[in-house]
């Protein structure tokens, strides 16, 4: 009977080794959800700032290139001859371009986001391109 007694305590006590170590891994996964849920709205955090900076960056390059159009678009109303008017029609149409993507870089969301910056990049490089062979089309109205 004794040992009966021994052999149940023993496994009483085991039952509640085994328990104890089911709750210490419970604990050690819900830690561990918890952290990789911070983990998770941490990256969301810091990917939205990283897209609000890119995007910042693209709209105050478009709106520096829509400034020198404006500029020279105002120079050249001074005088109406007919170079004049053809180059500012020529200027018209690529600020219509860029006001076009500057309003989709405003309303780009994350989902879009890689597609409007490409755009947006190509848009840029056809600008420099426009811009620098309009100066050398129309290169005396550049004093």
């Amino acid at each position: 009977m004794r040992r009966l007694l021994y052999l149940l305590a023993a496994v009483t006590f085991l039952a509640c080794q085994e328990n104890r170590k089911e709750q210490e891994k419970k604990d050690e996964i819900k830690e561990g959800v918890e952290k990789l849920g911070q983990d998770v709205k941490e990256t969301a955090v810091d990917a939205k700032d990283y897209l609000e900076e890119q995007r910042k960056t693209m709209e105050d390059d478009l709106e520096e290139r829509k400034q020198q159009i404006d500029l020279k678009m105002k120079d050249l109303k001074k005088d109406g001859s007919e170079k004049n008017l053809e180059a500012r029609k020529k200027l018209r149409v690529l600020r219509e371009q860029i006001d076009y993507k500057l309003n989709e870089v405003k309303h780009s969301s994350a989902s879009t986001w890689d597609s409007t910056r490409k755009d947006v990049d190509s848009l840029l490089k056809k600008s420099d391109r426009e811009w620098t062979e309009f100066k050398q089309e129309f290169k005396e109205l550049f004093h």
